[in-house]
């Protein structure tokens, strides 16, 4: 990655994309752009990226480790030769147009050197008031590094409270310390911006009838995330605040702050906090304990999203959630046992009811900050009236800046899986306004040669990850990697802690060349999100990637089996005998590398189907675009008006118009999909298109399914409507 040179202002020419924001939404993007060769620029006020999601416990609605959906994406692999990391940069000024924009880049100074610090954490000893603290609830928080993963691996110094910088620098065994660094300006050429920036949550704190910040049992949603979490103040383990107990009965307040006109609440709802408290009150049950009682009083339960509905049946019933609707006006602290006390109505019922909980989680939406919404002034961007970035509404990625476009809650207010395909649009159109950059083979990136390892015994070690609890709170990683060193083939074995840290992932990389190892096997999480990133530690350490076998003990085994820890524990004995005697016969294989075609299908000429198919053609690919019936349009060709008032007809004669024009974009109406044969980058599909259903195959190397649905048929008599109107 590169770095700002030490120079008060520095040129950087070339075409790239700036994307502002390093949360979830800005990795994405990012990301998105680098695999598609887009040189990027990835940047963050804060000292590591991540953003909110990093300070999660889980994930809904597959109740996932949010850190091992992340981490895989927060550190250096072979697509990122195109990306450069600026952490603790902020965009002071855009001037220029799409395709030619000049931004202003300023970089607070951290006072290390990322490229020598290894994140021991001698200085925080001997300065622990000079590093900066986690965020949240942790205040013996170690370093500054937010979550176990933290990109970039360094810490960062506030040297304003260090009054001896002599004694600091000698605490530094690496010479780490940067006590003449100064805060530094670039000026980058860019063809366009993402803008990221996701967004705060409420501070509950001035709401005097909830405590106003001055219970200690009354939390926030994302603190409670931090206490549940393996890397919080707790290590895990869910317990009081107050009294470091744990609680019986936890209740949930919904729309604290929002979806209100009292004091300090905002008219909208934040989208995604119902899923938050579902997913908590479902994850305390299933992680610490059956018996503990959890309520969610809430006004209604927006599960809107893929299998929310299914996701909030099965918190009623499989884990016996209770459900109040009611919003509670206060909540009361008694003096001697800091137990809280919630006075509530119900709908059916004419006296309040009062009850008391061990613990009161508060579910408080997303503010825009005032730095956001002075960015967007600068920019020329235009908000809405609640200070989030107004885009456009038939394509919700474009603000009112051409050039300039916005994803995640800098937008609106939304959930991950929603951010996550933002972010993908908007990095989409951010690539229309850039070539791509040519292709690196592989030996122009940061690998050394591979040793040739034919003829050799099995020299294998085996890698055992704790992930926290998520693994080494249900089997003993102590007794797995015993039983490793025993297995044929194993000269080594070890506990890695997170095994996808930078740190765990030196020690793998350093015990390879310390012992000969021709072979790894990884007992950790799913290959699915660490493969990749495994395949490139063997790479660096000169081994073929195809010598390395994850062994899923998360996923198949402490997950499926958390109430069975012994039979889990026989049952990791069994995956990892299994992943090691595969990994014995496993031998280096050469990547083959086939044409690919640069063809698109696009299967369905609704409006979902036009615009992915116009943007890929803007992008130089050439479309197919195939619809069954005779005309374009789909379903929105009978919808009139948005529920903004603008005109859906205009909008769809205008698409229509410019698919039909395009040179890159073949418009096949009346066409049925008869056969399909190939493989990733070399499919071929037969069609039978035409009145005359004449047979044609086209090569596509990839295909995008956007084939809609089909309205209710017949409206139920219970919903009002007259039978055949």
């Amino acid at each position: 990655m590169q770095t700002l040179k030490n120079n008060e202002e520095n040129r950087m020419t070339g075409s790239r994309v700036l994307v502002v924001g390093g949360g979830v939404g800005g990795i994405r993007a990012a990301l998105d752009l680098a695999e598609s060769r887009r040189n990027v620029i990835l940047i963050d006020t804060s000292y590591s990226i991540g953003g909110l999601m990093t300070r999660l416990d889980r994930t809904f609605p597959t109740n996932n480790c949010d850190l091992c959906t992340v981490s895989p994406h927060l550190s250096e692999s072979s697509r990122q030769v195109y990306l450069d990391l600026k952490p603790m940069t902020r965009l002071e000024n855009l001037t220029g147009e799409a395709g030619k924009f000049t931004a202003e880049l300023v970089t607070e100074p951290r006072y290390i050197d990322m490229e020598k610090c290894t994140a021991c954490g001698e200085c925080y000893k001997q300065f622990p008031g000079a590093v900066r603290f986690t965020p949240g609830l942790d205040p013996r928080a170690p370093t500054c590094m937010r979550y176990p993963q933290a990109t970039p691996y360094a810490f960062s110094i506030d040297m304003s409270k260090v009054a001896d910088i002599t004694a600091l620098q000698k605490v530094c065994k690496a010479d780490a310390i940067l006590s003449q660094d100064r805060q530094q300006t670039a000026v980058v050429d860019v063809a366009s911006v993402v803008l990221s920036m996701g967004a705060e949550l409420f501070d509950p704190a001035v709401l005097d009838h909830f405590g106003g910040g001055r219970f200690d049992n009354v939390v926030t949603t994302l603190e409670y995330e931090r206490i549940m979490s393996a890397s919080g103040p707790f290590q895990g383990d869910l317990v009081r605040v107050s009294d470091r107990k744990r609680p019986k009965k936890v209740a949930w307040i919904q729309c604290v702050g929002s979806r209100g006109i009292n004091k300090g609440d905002v008219p909208y709802c934040s989208s995604a906090c119902c899923m938050i408290s579902l997913k908590e009150a479902m994850v305390t049950k299933e992680r610490f304990a059956e018996s503990i009682e959890t309520t969610i009083f809430y006004m209604d339960m927006r599960t809107f999203g893929k299998d929310y509905e299914l996701y909030l049946n099965r918190a009623k019933t499989d884990y016996g959630i209770r459900m109040i609707r009611s919003r509670p006006h206060s909540i009361v602290e008694e003096a001697g046992t800091k137990n809280l006390s919630i006075t509530y109505a119900l709908e059916e019922e004419t006296l309040q009811k009062t009850e008391e909980f061990d613990m009161v989680v508060l579910s408080v939406g997303f503010r825009v900050p005032g730095s956001s919404v002075d960015l967007a002034r600068r920019l020329g961007v235009d908000v809405n009236a609640h200070d989030f970035i107004r885009a456009d509404h038939f394509n919700p990625v474009v603000t009112s800046r051409p050039g300039v476009y916005v994803c995640g809650v800098a937008q609106s207010p939304k959930d991950i899986p929603e951010t996550m395909v933002q972010a993908s649009a908007a990095a989409g159109m951010a690539a229309s306004n850039l070539p791509a950059s040519a292709d690196l083979s592989e030996t122009e990136m940061d690998f050394v040669p591979e040793r040739d390892i034919s003829g050799q015994e099995p020299r294998i070690g085996v890698f055992i990850c704790d992930c926290g609890l998520e693994i080494g709170g249900v089997v003993d990683v102590g007794k797995m990697v015993e039983f490793s060193k025993a297995q044929p083939g194993v000269v080594a074995a070890g506990a890695v802690g997170y095994g996808c840290s930078k740190e765990s992932m030196l020690l793998i990389e350093e015990s390879i060349k310390a012992h000969g190892l021709n072979r790894v096997v990884i007992g950790g999480c799913s290959p699915r999100t660490h493969e990749a990133r495994f395949q490139d530690l063997l790479r660096r350490a000169g081994l073929n990637k195809y010598l390395v076998e994850i062994v899923n003990l998360r996923d198949q085994n402490t997950w499926a089996h958390m109430a069975q820890p012994k039979e889990a524990l026989e049952k990791s004995f069994r995956l990892l005998s299994a992943g090691i005697s595969g990994v014995a016969r496993n031998r280096s294989l050469v990547d083959q590398t086939l044409p690919m075609s640069r063809n698109a299908l696009v299967i369905g000429g609704g409006v979902t189907g036009m615009t992915a198919a116009l943007q890929l053609a803007d992008q130089d690919v050439k479309v197919y675009l195939v619809e069954k019936n005779s005309a374009l349009g789909g379903l929105a060709k009978s919808i009139r008006r948005t529920i903004e008032g603008e005109d859906v007809g205009l909008f769809m004669a205008r698409l229509m118009e410019q698919v039909s024009a395009h040179k890159n974009i073949m418009v096949l109406t009346d066409t049925i999909i008869v056969d399909h044969s190939g493989v990733p980058g070399r499919f071929k599909t037969g069609l039978q298109t035409g009145l005359r259903m004449n047979y044609m195959q086209v090569d596509h190397g990839v295909t995008i399914f956007a084939s809609g649905a089909c309205p209710t048929a017949r409206m139920p008599m219970a919903w009002g409507f007259m039978r055949g109107s």
